[in-house]
């Protein structure tokens, strides 16, 4: 079951342990979806705020 984080800072600090992060763009909202080993977190932002989190991420990102 994933997990929702609602802390811009808290997916920050996940993403450094994460194997992958999938971005999925629907119209004007952005999910951003963490895996790591043991649960899926995501993230929910605007189009903007995705751009500049994404930006940040030095994890392979795959686009959905």
């Amino acid at each position: 079951m994933p997990r929702q984080v609602f802390s811009k800072d808290e997916l920050l600090k996940l993403v450094e342990g994460a194997e992958e992060c999938r971005v999925v763009r629907r119209g004007d909202k952005v999910k951003i979806k963490v895996r790591r080993a043991r649960y899926l977190y995501t993230y929910v932002a605007s189009s903007s705020e995705a751009d500049e989190i994404l930006s940040r991420i030095k994890v392979e990102k795959v686009e959905l």
